[in-house]
């Protein structure tokens, strides 16, 4: 058994200085914006929960991107990429295909940095797959911008 655990350990290792290798990009290359490993229950510090709106946009104090949604605890629409384009960001974000879902409605929060080829002095749309498309109009700590549920 202890056998088993070296030799997993190595493995585990070996992956990991594989990992820290150089990379082939050239310093040119657009940065992948970095998504939060975990989305998070609840929304974001001095944000209001609302039961009005499916999903929305809040831009945080440290100037990250905080995509909250409404939906089941059990399957959240959480994000799973982000791509810009011009002022532009599209964000992939939804529930895991095929998962049971509770039919509770509660905020869940994914974070990632604005991708920087996005200009911050420039009002920025934010297309939320099937939830919609929001304006951030400034991105300064504290701006939100909401999707409204239509009548």
């Amino acid at each position: 058994m202890r056998t088993l655990i070296r030799l997993a350990l190595v493995a585990v290792v070996a992956l990991a200085l594989a990992a820290c290798g150089d990379s082939k990009e050239s310093p040119d290359a657009p940065t992948t914006p970095t998504i939060t490993p975990a989305p998070s229950r609840g929304v974001p510090a001095g944000v209001k929960e609302s039961i009005d709106t499916p999903a929305g946009v809040v831009v945080g104090k440290s100037g990250q991107i905080h995509v909250v949604t409404y939906g089941s605890s059990s399957n959240p629409a959480v994000v799973r990429g982000v791509s810009a384009e011009d002022q532009t960001v599209t964000v992939d974000v939804s529930e895991v295909p095929g998962r049971a879902a509770t039919m509770d409605y509660v905020p869940t929060t994914s974070t990632f940095s604005l991708p920087e080829s996005v200009d911050g002095k420039k009002p920025i749309v934010f297309r939320l797959g099937e939830f919609g498309a929001v304006t951030v109009e400034s991105y300064e700590p504290g701006a939100q911008a909401w999707i409204t549920r239509p009548e």
